[in-house]
């Protein structure tokens, strides 16, 4: 239930020399989106034009894990609430990090736009189209909503063509960092295949075992390397615990994660749900391929037939069959990896893709619309009322729930 400025970054607070200021929030969970946000702010040459703020949205009780790596802001607040509480007690109590000067907010979840649609805010409003949730979320709070940034032609149409006068909605590729040339590695008997990304069930990382028996039962042995923290890896454990071609990692940087990566041949998302991954930019940065679910948006628009292959959601013998391929044919794949890692180069390099995210947020006052009259939408539950008092609210649900 706290708010307060993030230890180990470095750096005080206070934007004394009036910089136009940028305000990140977003949740302080490691994956993707973290990684997306922490790549732009830490990377742009634009970057310090601006006094850029970071708030880290976390309830109490999550299982999921923290952010560990930090970001070059000049300001990193740790935002906690309890789900017990008031939920309009906490959205003005994250209203009240926004700051009363003008700027840009870049929204990456509901939290934020919900605390801008009661409370209001002086800042442009940037919401990132980062996978379909936030489609519904552009739905829900697009009255609020200056500008729309994705990283697919898929969800810019969709925006664009809801009200094409009035919709602003830009197409902006993600990025990584691109590690030094360095020889691709040769695959050998076992080819060496890498899953990276939280732990949960939506990732398909339960698959990944019947994945290896299909493999298995066509005389194919291969190395696992699965990379990540969250609720499944107990789970997990228990259920490869009679195999010995399976090794877990949870390293702490990004650079460690690049490493392991590095060595394998490669990168499996058997995932349920998602965007544009960017662990799939990470594979292709490293140059090993990614055989990944086929879903609309990032992944059908990055992963061609020259770099990957893309599977139907849950099919795993179409998994099996897309390793096997590869197992056969080690030309092909050795050919696949040198394009991944030249498709990293030409268009994912977030030495250039940071800096195009930059160039927009400094844009906001160009951006900024007049608000008309919003329709009530409610917040949570009866308890849930502006005029109830938060410790009442907290103590009848803590009660009830005890």
């Amino acid at each position: 239930m706290n708010a307060g400025k993030m230890p180990g970054n470095g750096k005080m607070p206070g934007n004394a020399g009036k910089k136009p200021e940028i305000v990140f929030v977003l949740p302080d969970i490691l994956g993707g989106v973290s990684s997306f946000n922490r790549n732009i702010i830490n990377n742009s040459s634009l970057r310090k034009k601006a006094y850029v703020k970071v708030i880290l949205v976390s309830a109490s009780g999550w299982p999921h894990p923290r952010i560990t790596e930090p970001m070059d802001a000049d300001e990193v607040v740790d935002f906690r609430y309890d789900a017990a509480e008031n939920q309009y007690a906490v959205l003005k109590r994250l209203h009240g990090l926004f700051g009363p000067d003008p700027g840009a907010i870049f929204c990456n979840e509901a939290i934020e736009m919900e605390s801008i649609y009661h409370y209001g805010t002086t800042k442009t409003v940037y919401q990132f189209i980062h996978d379909f949730y936030n489609i519904k979320l552009a739905v829900k709070y697009g009255a609020i909503t200056d500008v729309f940034v994705t990283h697919t032609q898929l969800f810019r149409d969709v925006l664009l063509s809801s009200d094409p006068g009035q919709v602003k909605a830009f197409q902006l590729l993600h990025g990584v960092n691109i590690p030094e040339a360095a020889a691709l590695a040769e695959p050998g008997d076992h080819l060496k295949i890498v899953f990276t990304g939280r732990l949960v069930e939506g990732k398909g990382v339960q698959d990944i075992y019947c994945i290896n028996r299909l493999l298995r039962s066509r005389g194919i042995e291969v190395e696992w390397t699965i990379i990540g923290r969250g609720p499944m890896k107990a789970f997990l454990a228990e259920q490869w615990k009679e195999e010995t071609n399976i090794r877990f990692a949870a390293p702490d940087t990004t650079e460690e994660v690049m490493q392991i990566m590095g060595a394998g041949d490669i990168f499996l998302l058997p995932t349920r749900f998602e965007g544009s991954p960017v662990t799939i930019l990470e594979a292709l940065s490293v140059g090993i391929v990614p055989v990944v679910s086929d879903l609309p948006g990032g992944i059908r628009e990055i992963v061609k037939e020259n770099i990957g292959r893309t599977i139907p959601v849950g099919d795993n013998e179409g998994f099996a069959d897309a390793i096997a391929e590869l197992h056969s044919d080690r030309a092909k794949l050795q050919a696949m990896k040198q394009n991944a890692r030249r498709l990293a180069l030409e268009k994912f390099d977030i030495r250039a893709t940071s800096d195009h995210y930059f160039d927009l947020l400094l844009r906001f006052a160009s951006f900024k619309k007049e608000r008309g009259k919003l329709p009530r939408i409610p917040v949570g539950f009866r308890l849930d009322q502006k005029w109830l008092p938060n410790v009442l609210v907290s103590f009848i649900r803590k009660g009830f729930s005890s």
